[in-house]
C-alpha cells in the first residue's frame, strides 16, 4: 500500500484521429490509409507494450464482466492476430506511482503567483483503433494533501487538460480601438492567456521534454497547423514516425499524421473525495437538503457545477436559472442520499464522495474502482464513437472535395468508407453496453449529452448523399461513353456502306474473272484497330474531340484504301 492517501484520481483522454500520410498514400482508400497491422509493427522495440486484456486480477474480472459481450470486443484487446483486430491496447512501460505529472497553474492572476501540481502516474495507456482513431490517456494519482483542495481540484482539471492555447489574449488597452486588428504580438497573449487558461512547464516522465509552448510565441511556429503536438507528448511517442503538419501530405515519406478530434483540451475523468463539500450538497433528510428558499442544496452550488464543468475561478453561468437546469441536466443522482454526486457533459465525467477514509468505513471504497476501470471505460467508449464519426465525416469532406482529375477513385474511396463504416456500426456504436441498471442510466446520459444518436444519424445521412453523388457521377460518366458510342457508330455507316456495296455488287464479278487477286479481308484492318486504339485513348484519358478527329482520320483512310483495292480490281 502507498505511504500516501489518494484524495483525488484523474484520467485525462486525448482521442485522436491517425493515418497513413505521403504521397504514396495520398489517393488510397480509408482502409488503406489506417492499416492498424502497420501501425503496431511501428510499436515494436518502443516503451509502449501490447498488451492484450487478462482477467487475471479482481479489477480486471470485474471490469470484463461489467460488459456484455459484443462491447467487449470494442473495448479490450483480447489478443487475436493483428489482421483481424479491431484495436491493439498498448501501455507505457512504466511501474506505478514511480514518475509524476507535472504542471504550474496561475493561482492568482494580479501577482503573478503559479502554484506547482505533481500527480502520481498509474498507468498511461494507448489504444489504437482500425477506423483510424486512437486514445492517448494518462492514469494519475492526487497523493499530495497541499494540492487536495476543492480549488486545486479545480485548477488540476481544468489546466492540466489542456494540449495547446485555446487564444491568444489581446490587452484590454487595445480593445475598442482600431489597433486590435493589427495586433501580432503572440507572446505578449500567450502571457496572458497561461495565466487565464493555461498550464505552463508540462513534464512527463523526463524533464528534458518540458512543453513551455514556446512554439506558440511566434506565427511561423504553428503556421501550418494550430495543433503542434506538446514536447510531454512528443516524448512518449518519440521512437513513432509522426506528423501534424498537413503539408507532408506531399512528402515521399510515410509518416503518420495525428491531429485531436475533439479541441485543445482532453476529456476528464475525475474522483475527488470530500466530506466537508458533501456534508453541504448530500441529501440525507428534507431539511438537509434544502435551502431557505426550498429548493435542493447541490443545484445552488458553484463549486460542483465548476467541478462538473471543468471551470476555474470564475462560474461560466452566470444566470441562476439557467444553471440550477444545467446542474440538474447534468447531474446523476441515484445515490445522493448516500452522499455520492456524478457530472456528466461533453467534456468530463467527474464523481464527487466523502473522503476515501470516509468511503472505507462505510464499505464503499469501490466506488473508486468503478471510477478507475468501468465508468472509465464507458467514457472512451463513447469517446471512441464520437472520435469515428468525426473522423468519418472528415473523410466524406475530403472526398467531395476530389478534383475533377481524380473522380476515378470516387467509387472505390466510397464504397470502402462506407464498409469501414458498417463495422463502426456493428462493432462500435452500441445501444446498450452492460446490463447493470446503474450503467445503462449513465451509458445514457454521456450518449444524450455527446449528442451520439443524433451524429450517427446525421453522418449516415452524409454517407448516402454522398453515395447519390457518385452515382449520379457514374451514371453520367456511363451516359457520355454510350452518346460517344452512338457517334462512333453513325460514323461508321458510310464505310460500312461503301465496303458493302464493293463486296455484294462490284467484287462478285470481277472476282469471276480475275484470279491471284488479294483478298478483300485486308479492308477490315483500320476499322478493326479502331476499337482497340479507342480504348487505349480512353484509359491516357484524352478529350472526347480528340477521339472524333481520330475517326474521322480513321474512316477517310478507309475510303482511300477502298477506292485504291477498287481501281486495282477494275485494271
Amino acid at each position: 500500500m502507498h505511504k500516501n492517501e489518494l484524495y483525488s484520481y484523474h484520467v485525462f483522454l486525448f482521442p485522436f484521429q491517425w493515418y497513413f500520410s505521403g504521397s504514396q498514400m495520398r489517393h488510397k482508400t480509408l482502409e488503406q490509409r489506417t492499416d492498424l497491422p502497420r501501425l503496431v509493427e511501428l510499436f515494436d522495440g518502443t516503451e509502449w507494450k501490447k498488451r492484450p486484456y487478462k482477467t487475471d486480477t479482481v479489477l480486471n474480472y470485474n471490469e470484463y464482466n461489467y460488459f456484455y459481450d459484443m462491447a467487449r470486443k470494442a473495448l479490450f484487446d483480447e489478443g487475436k492476430e493483428n489482421e483481424k483486430a479491431l484495436l491493439a491496447n498498448f501501455f507505457y512501460d512504466i511501474a506505478p506511482d514511480t514518475y509524476t505529472y507535472n504542471f504550474k497553474v496561475c493561482t492568482d492572476f494580479q501577482n503573478n503567483t503559479f502554484k506547482e501540481y505533481s500527480l502520481h502516474i498509474d498507468s498511461i495507456i494507448l489504444h489504437l483503433y482500425s477506423t483510424g482513431v486512437g486514445v492517448l490517456s494518462f492514469h494519475l494519482n492526487n497523493r499530495l494533501k497541499h494540492q487536495s483542495g476543492p480549488d486545486d481540484i479545480l485548477d488540476i482539471n481544468q489546466a492540466g487538460r489542456r494540449l495547446y492555447p485555446p487564444f491568444f489574449a489581446i490587452d484590454s488597452k487595445y480593445i475598442g480601438t482600431q489597433e486590435q486588428f493589427g495586433i501580432a504580438d503572440f507572446s505578449a497573449g500567450l502571457d496572458i492567456t497561461m495565466k487565464k487558461e493555461l498550464a505552463r512547464e508540462f513534464r512527463v516522465i523526463a524533464d528534458e521534454a518540458t512543453e513551455t509552448f514556446e512554439t506558440f510565441r511566434h506565427h511561423g511556429g504553428f503556421a501550418s497547423n494550430p495543433f503542434q503536438l506538446p514536447a510531454h507528448l512528443k516524448y512518449l511517442l518519440r521512437r513513432i514516425p509522426l506528423t501534424v503538419d498537413e503539408a507532408d501530405m506531399k512528402s515521399e515519406d510515410t509518416k503518420v499524421f495525428l491531429s485531436p478530434l475533439l479541441d485543445d483540451r482532453m476529456f476528464v475523468i475525475c474522483w475527488y473525495g470530500n466530506d466537508d463539500i458533501i456534508d453541504e450538497l448530500h441529501a440525507n433528510t428534507k431539511d438537509h437538503c434544502r435551502d431557505k428558499d426550498g429548493k435542493l442544496t447541490y443545484l445552488q452550488s458553484d463549486w460542483w457545477y465548476k467541478y462538473m464543468f471543468n471551470d476555474q475561478r470564475n462560474n461560466t453561468c452566470q444566470n441562476q436559472q439557467m444553471m440550477r437546469n444545467l446542474i440538474r441536466k447534468h447531474t446523476y443522482t441515484r445515490w445522493s442520499d448516500y452522499g455520492t454526486f456524478y457530472g456528466v457533459n461533453r467534456y468530463s465525467f467527474v464523481c464527487l464522495t466523502g473522503s476515501l477514509k470516509t468511503l472505507r468505513d462505510n464499505n464503499a471504497a469501490f466506488l473508486v474502482n468503478h471510477m478507475q476501470t468501468m465508468y472509465y471505460k464507458l467514457c472512451e467508449l463513447c469517446l471512441v464513437q464520437r472520435a469515428c464519426i468525426l473522423r468519418f465525416s472528415d473523410e466524406v469532406t475530403g472526398i467531395s472535395a476530389m478534383k475533377e482529375n481524380k473522380k476515378v477513385a470516387l467509387s472505390e474511396r466510397v464504397s470502402n468508407l462506407y464498409k469501414q463504416y458498417l463495422r463502426f456500426v456493428n462493432r462500435i456504436y452500441f445501444r446498450e453496453v452492460t446490463a447493470q441498471e446503474q450503467g445503462i442510466e449513465l451509458y445514457n446520459m454521456m450518449q444524450e449529452h455527446m449528442q451520439i444518436e443524433r451524429n450517427v444519424k446525421d453522418l449516415d445521412q452524409e454517407i448516402e448523399e454522398l453515395h447519390s453523388y457518385i452515382t449520379l457521377v457514374e451514371d453520367q460518366k456511363q451516359s457520355r461513353n454510350i452518346e460517344l458510342l452512338t457517334i462512333i457508330g453513325a460514323l461508321f455507316i458510310l464505310p460500312t456502306f461503301v465496303m458493302s456495296f464493293i463486296g455484294m455488287i462490284v467484287l462478285p464479278p470481277l472476282l469471276a474473272n480475275k484470279t491471284g487477286l488479294p483478298s478483300p479481308l485486308w479492308l477490315l484492318l483500320p476499322l478493326a484497330l479502331g476499337p482497340v486504339i479507342y480504348l487505349f485513348i480512353d484509359r491516357q484519358r484524352r478529350k472526347k474531340w480528340n477521339i472524333m478527329i481520330f475517326l474521322a482520320g480513321l474512316i477517310v483512310v478507309t475510303l482511300i484504301f477502298s477506292l485504291v483495292y477498287y481501281f486495282t480490281l477494275i485494271n
